[in-house]
């Protein structure tokens, strides 16, 4: 399966995560704003890494 489990949550995660940046920002605490951009690249990083360790194709080719 190529899209398992844990990467939709991962995915689901750095959209909440990004729109809680706008909502933070909207409102006045950009200090909070700019620690989630931050924290949204290294997110997308794990993410990618879970799911470079964890395909069914890349698996097989090894």
């Amino acid at each position: 399966m190529l899209f398992s489990g844990g990467l939709l949550i991962a995915a689901g995660t750095t959209l909440l995560v990004a729109t809680a940046d706008s909502a933070l920002e909207s409102y006045g605490y950009g200090w909070l704003g700019t620690f989630l951009r931050i924290a949204l690249p290294v997110a997308g990083l794990i993410a990618g890494v879970y799911f470079i360790e964890h395909n069914a194709l890349i698996g097989w080719l090894r």
